[in-house]
């Protein structure tokens, strides 16, 4: 991967402005600037853009802390070449809305093409099959600090093969042997599981032969049963066909025997009919005997009830008619009433509206005092809107200063710290690491101490400024909760102006009304006092009482014919019964003939009946023998029919045993298959977690890795050295006792002698761990199959002497040509000589931005 260009957009302390970093522009460049100014992002951009990942995403707000303070969005594009073809990555952040996005792109004539996948994972996987390089191997190989590299040279021969293999990426054996591991432990149980379900197949097969003559005793005792059941069925059926016999009989003698009840229920029901036909004839007999007295009653009855009839209409209509008479009268003493209630009713009301009249003058004083009022209340409504609007302003004012305050407070917490480092260091600088002696200190104490104090005085200033708004706040919030509550009482005046309003437009219509009711109260006075409203209810009234006088009715003569009416009452009942008699007679003694004669032919037939019932009942006399033996042999037969269930249940069971039986030999076989299987399995686990062990193939990968390393590491020596060293790896050792153990020494040539590299210091040891760095490097990118040819250097080197940045600057030029592209970042000054392009970054208020030099 070789870059070619970098844009960012408030990418951690980078603003909107940042400019763009091209890199055909250098081969070799020095990347300085202060600590804090953003040196270390530039690459961080390059890693979060490619990979989504990179220093500073570890913290609680996760990608969100890489937006630069203030912003909502952030925005990364790096173009790069890989096999020829140039390529284009955009990464972008929305804060706000919790979105990200990632393009990826080709360059196809003058213009890039996407070829982006559906989903962000997707366009990752992509990039990372261009580039052959995951973010782990990277920081390995592209992206350098002073870690593992230099950590493995430094470290105990015996611990030296550790670091290798976790540069190397070796966890990811150590995560395949503890997926075989525990695959091998899965196959184990399951394994016992499969051998406890064998052990009970087997067991279960072992009662075949058992089962198998169990099954012959209770075929034979079924058979047995079997034909005893039919011989009693036989039976059974001949005695059943004898008892349906008698039942038959049984039944005719019980139809007979209801038939003869029925037959003399009715025998005595005719008897009954005879006796009361028998005492009717008697009582139209003594009915007729008075008929002639009955008969001349009745007519008399007649000729008075017709009398009646006109007495009671003459006394209907004189009823009707003093109705009428007393309804005239009650209407004419309602309508007086309702005169004099219509008076009453308007004297009131004109009596109300002179009360009302005489309150005008009042009201309209009052008006003008609410008026006068709302005036007032309308000038401090526009003095409140003034001052809401100062609250405001000063509350922004007061924020402004409080943010300017953290910030001068955030300058003097690190000029705290740097004076604290300042004092307690010895020899070099705890910030750039070069050599500090005492009168230095004093002078960088002294700045910082002026710095500190300048910082105070501003932030003393500020808090002035910020309690002198307080204070005008106060004064100002005061004033408006006072005009807040005058303000209250707006409603109430206008709702009560309103209502005064609405009483004076009310006083002007009564005294219209007043002149109204005046109009209509003389007439009806004078109408009540000449009582010209009764005229015609008079003249109704005299003519009621001469149609009462026209009718003539007596009340007398209609007592008499009354009483008279009451005491022939009875006569018309008489008269009904002699003419009812009379029809009645001859049919009812008609009747009494016909029912003899019934009565003679039922006692015939229930004679006959008798004599049937008796012959019949002689004929069933031997049935309860029949039911007796039949009874006996239905529970022999329910006995031995529950001995066939249970035998039946018990050849069910063992069939059903049997059928388990079989299953269960099939099943033994598969299992045992299974068995076979998972024996295979389980040793194929176990080989596995022993290949992926750090005795397999891990210590395999590091054998094969070292010969590597070696040959690279001398290869990167023998240019920066000149040929004059060379580096050997011994893996094993012999001790004192004879016995040979694992061990990772290096072992170091100048071409007279050979030395461990512990006893070199110096430039010579620089060299070498700086040549074992980047064999490091090198290895790994050529493991992933990447094409690394850029490399960025990120610090390690400010603890260097004069010397020390010296051969640092020989080194990088001495491998420059193993790669395209080398950043340098540091912020030692005195290296910026040794390089003939710089990227200088420094910090504005828009944010970090870099130019570059040379």
């Amino acid at each position: 991967m070789r870059p070619l260009s970098l844009y960012l957009r408030n990418f951690k302390s980078y603003g909107e402005k940042a400019p763009v970093l091209d890199f055909n522009l250098f081969d070799v460049a020095l990347l300085s600037g202060d600590n804090g100014n953003g040196k270390s992002s530039l690459a961080d951009a390059i890693a979060w853009c490619v990979w989504g990942k990179c220093k500073g995403m570890d913290g609680r707000g996760g990608v969100d802390d890489l937006v630069r303070t203030g912003a909502d969005e952030m925005e990364v594009a790096f173009s790069f070449e890989e096999d020829g073809q140039v390529y284009k990555v955009v990464r972008k952040r929305d804060k706000r809305r919790g979105l990200s996005s990632l393009d990826f792109m080709i360059k196809r004539g003058d213009a890039f093409v996407p070829i982006s996948g559906n989903r962000i994972d997707e366009t990752q996987q992509k990039i990372q099959e261009v580039i052959k390089l995951d973010y782990e191997t990277y920081l390995c190989t592209g992206y350098l600090s002073q870690g593992k590299a230099d950590l493995f040279a430094t470290k105990k021969p015996s611990e030296r093969k550790e670091i290798l293999a976790e540069i190397l990426n070796l966890s990811v054996y150590d995560k395949l042997e503890r997926k075989a591991l525990d695959k091998r432990n899965e196959v184990q149980n399951s394994l016992e599981l499969l051998e406890r379900e064998i052990e009970l197949l087997q067991q279960q097969i072992a009662e075949k032969e058992a089962v198998q003559s169990d099954m012959f005793q209770v075929e034979n005792t079924l058979d047995e049963l079997q034909a005893k059941e039919k011989s009693l069925r036989e039976q059974l059926e001949v005695l059943n066909k004898q008892r349906e016999e008698k039942n038959a009989i049984k039944e005719r003698i019980e139809y007979h025997r209801q038939q003869l009840i029925l037959e003399q229920k009715q025998l005595a029901a005719l008897e009954k009919d005879r006796e009361n036909l028998q005492a009717r004839i008697e009582d139209y007999r003594k009915v007729l005997q008075n008929q002639h007295e009955i008969e001349e009653n009745y007519a008399e009855f007649k000729a008075l009830e017709e009398r009646e009839k006109v007495l009671a209409y003459k006394y209907q209509c004189i009823a009707e008619l003093k109705t009428r008479r007393e309804r005239l009268l009650g209407e004419l003493r309602i309508k007086e009433q309702e005169l004099r209630h219509h008076i009453d009713v308007l004297e009131r009301e004109k009596a109300q509206l002179e009360i009302k009249i005489e309150q005008a003058e009042a009201l309209h004083r009052e008006y003008q005092s609410c008026q006068k009022s709302i005036e007032e209340l309308n000038a401090l409504e526009k003095e409140l809107e003034a001052l809401e609007k100062r609250v405001t302003e000063i509350g922004q004012e007061t924020a402004d200063l409080a943010g300017r305050e953290g910030s001068l407070r955030r300058q003097l917490e690190e000029l705290k710290e740097r004076f604290t480092a300042l004092k307690g260091a010895e020899s070099s600088c705890p910030v750039c690491g070069r050599p500090l002696d005492a009168q230095h200190r004093d002078e960088l104490l002294k700045e910082v101490a002026e710095q500190g104090k300048a910082v105070q005085q501003s932030i003393q200033g500020l808090k002035k400024e910020i309690a002198s708004l307080e204070n005008e706040r106060n004064q100002v919030q005061l004033r408006i909760d006072s005009i807040r509550a005058k303000l209250k009482s707006r409603s109430r005046l206008e709702s009560r102006m309103a209502l005064i309003d609405r009483q004076i437009s009310e006083i002007k219509e009564a005294r219209q009304r007043i002149e109204e009711l005046v109009a209509q109260l003389d007439p009806l006075k004078k109408q009540l006092e000449t009582k010209d409203y009764a005229q015609e209810a008079m003249q109704q009234i005299e003519e009621t009482e001469r149609q009462i006088q026209q009718v003539g009715y007596d009340p007398q003569e209609h007592s008499s014919v009354r009483d008279r009416l009451g005491k022939l009452a009875k006569v018309p009942s008489q008269w009904e019964a002699v003419q009812k008699a009379r029809a009645q007679m001859d049919s009812d003694l008609e009747s009494l003939q016909r029912i003899v004669r019934l009565i003679d032919d039922r006692k015939k037939h229930i004679k006959d009946m008798a004599l049937l019932l008796e012959t019949l009942q002689g004929s069933i006399k031997d049935l309860p023998e029949i039911l007796a033996r039949a009874s006996g042999l239905e529970r022999e037969l329910e006995s031995i029919q529950k001995d066939i269930r249970s035998m039946e249940a018990r050849r069910g069971a063992l069939k059903e045993r049997m059928n388990k039986i079989l299953a269960a030999e099939q099943q033994l076989e598969k299992k045992r298959e299974e068995q076979r299987q998972l024996h295979e399995q389980l040793e194929v686990y176990k080989a596995l977690a022993l290949i992926y062990g750090k005795r397999g193939i891990q210590a395999a990968i590091i054998e094969n890795a070292i010969p590597e390393l070696q040959d690279e590491a001398n290869r990167i020596l023998a240019k920066i050295t000149d040929g004059r060293l060379a580096v050997e790896f011994l893996t094993q050792r012999d001790t004192k006792s004879g016995n040979v153990v694992e061990t990772l020494d290096i072992k170091i040539s100048d071409g007279m002698d050979t030395r461990k590299y512990e006893t070199y210091s110096g430039g010579e040891e620089f060299r070498i761990n700086f040549a074992i760095r980047i064999a490091l490097a090198k290895i790994l990118a050529n493991r992933a199959g990447a094409n690394m040819r850029m490399l960025i250097l990120d610090e390690g080197f400010g603890v260097l002497d004069e010397q020390g940045r010296e051969r640092l600057v020989e080194v990088i030029n001495a491998i420059r040509d193993e790669f395209d592209k080398i950043l340098v970042i540091t912020h030692v000054q005195e290296l910026k000589d040794a390089f003939p392009v710089q990227i200088e970054v420094i910090k504005t208020p828009e944010g970090s931005t870099f130019r570059l030099v040379g």
